[in-house]
């Protein structure tokens, strides 16, 4: 079980039990909540 840092709010992510993810420039990304999601993907398109 990995712990990472949402992006956005820095809230500790299990990445096994994240509900959201997603995959930029070859690198998975883990967020606690779907708002943190949208918000790095409006920054990072």
């Amino acid at each position: 079980m990995a712990k990472v840092k949402d992006p956005i709010c820095g809230m500790t992510v299990d990445t096994e039990r994240a509900k959201f993810s997603g995959e930029y420039h070859g690198v998975k990304v883990y967020f606690c909540a779907e708002a943190c999601k949208k918000q790095y993907e409006k920054r990072n398109p």
